[in-house]
């Protein structure tokens, strides 16, 4: 079965012009370039964590293959046959004879159900890096994308108050487009200790890298170090210079979280924290959410700033 071009479903809930139009454009490419390069990394998490920094760095190496878009989402497709794919789409291209990786980074893939269950029946060797920032603040960020996106996104009070919950899902509702589960799980996708647990059924530990967002910007090129020695390829001669990419709109209206709601976010974050500590060895102490499940800081505090820094009241 070919790879299909007409369901919303295929491309995660994504208009199906623009995905056609997308698949259009990689599929010349590939014709367009001397050689094809199976994926053989794969930036997989998460979003609102300095993946489109990293990637975009990590591209300027000469051993590393490029393209036109970051995000592949290819096993995000839940109207592809999936007991008997078809890859030949899924690789980068290129003309240069010195490139000997190719990679993706799709960081939806960490918390997609199935998603790396797909990616291991396609390559059980892919080398997979997370980038992973407070579960709270990476939630912010990702509704207020969403609310700049579309107005009609809920009020953050209201997106906390239906939203928020306490496990990831293991699979994509059946009654509903795969769009709704894209956009209603901000706060899900910061479980991160469960999807690494789910993770690790598919990969072994060894073949997980493990990054705090911060030190993308703050030891960047300590960071990409890491990276190249991870991937298995020489260091950076020169290291890119950093971007900071897709920052967060600050002037947003409606109505905040309240401190009651951060309390409980807390409550759902802290054990599973522990837990991401414990799989990957990731300090997560000096995270916010972190210093008021320890008592370091107030939660009035931190919905405070965390409200402030959207341009919101806290209620």
């Amino acid at each position: 079965m070919s790879e299909s071009t007409g369901s919303v479903d295929d491309a995660a809930g994504e208009d199906v012009p623009l995905v056609k139009k997308r698949r259009a454009r990689r599929q010349a490419e590939l014709r367009s370039k001397a050689r094809r390069l199976r994926i053989n990394f794969s930036i997989v998490g998460v979003q609102k964590a300095a993946t489109s920094t990293l990637y975009g760095m990590l591209v300027e190496h000469p051993e590393v293959a490029g393209g036109q878009e970051k995000e592949l989402r290819f096993f995000m497709r839940e109207k592809l046959n999936w007991t008997t794919p078809k890859y030949a789409h899924y690789a980068r291209a290129t003309d240069d004879p010195q490139v000997s990786l190719a990679g993706d980074a799709t960081p939806a893939y960490f918390f997609w159900p199935r998603a790396l269950e797909r990616m291991r029946a396609y390559n059980p060797d892919m080398r997979l890096i997370v980038s992973l920032r407070d579960p709270i603040e990476r939630a912010f960020s990702q509704w207020s994308m969403e609310r700049a996106w579309n107005e009609e996104f809920p009020d953050l009070y209201d997106a906390i108050d239906r939203f928020a919950a306490p496990t990831i899902p293991e699979a994509v509702p059946e009654d509903r487009p795969a769009s709704a589960l894209r956009k209603e799980s901000l706060f899900t996708r910061g479980l991160y200790g469960q999807q690494l647990r789910r993770g690790l059924l598919h990969f072994p530990r060894e073949q997980w890298l493990v990054l705090d967002f911060r030190d993308v910007f703050a030891r960047h090129e300590e960071t990409l170090d890491r990276v190249t020695d991870f991937l298995g390829v020489e260091r950076f001669a020169e290291h890119p210079p950093v971007l900071h990419r897709n920052q967060t709109p600050n002037d947003h209206v409606g109505r905040g979280a309240t401190v009651e709601q951060l309390a409980h976010l807390v409550e759902i974050y802290a054990p599973d924290l522990r837990e991401l500590t414990e799989l990957s060895g990731l300090d997560v102490s000096s995270w916010a959410t972190s210093r008021v499940a320890n008592g370091e800081t107030s939660v009035e505090e931190l919905t405070d700033k965390l409200n402030g820094k959207l341009g919101l009241q806290t209620p």
